[in-house]
């Protein structure tokens, strides 16, 4: 078997107890890999107004933990929908892993993942690791 080798995680992070748990995720594998971790906020469906403050202070967190952690960090902010603006981010960064949360809402073809964890499974060209 080939060695895994994850330079560079993907963390796709709205705020939810879903990225939330994700966030955890993320750092545990950058923290056994030495791995950067690229926060990706999408604001594609943001009003224009809120869009730059309102992502730095919704990211802001999660990006002290990991200063505190030792983890070297990214920020990506794409101006497009969740599911697209994670794979486009993912695919600028060179991501070798996306981590990301699974909500469980929404209709009922995608009850149990959500649409966008559903979107990004679905056309991911790297593995992405779900958190639930």
């Amino acid at each position: 078997m080939d060695e895994v080798v994850i330079r560079k995680v993907l963390l796709g992070y709205d705020g939810s107890e879903g990225a939330e748990k994700a966030a955890g995720l993320a750092a545990s594998v950058a923290e056994k890999y030495g791995a950067v971790i690229v926060v990706c906020h999408a604001i594609g469906n943001m009003p224009v107004m809120a869009k730059p403050s309102e992502v730095r202070r919704l990211i802001a967190p999660v990006l002290d933990i990991y200063a505190k952690l030792g983890i070297t960090t990214q920020v990506a902010i794409p101006d497009d929908l969740p599911a697209q603006g994670i794979l486009a981010a993912a695919d600028e960064h060179q991501a070798d892993l996306i981590v990301i949360g699974g909500r469980g809402r929404g209709t009922f073809a995608n009850l149990l993942l959500g649409s966008t964890a559903e979107r990004v499974l679905r056309y991911a060209k790297v593995p992405v690791l779900l958190a639930r």
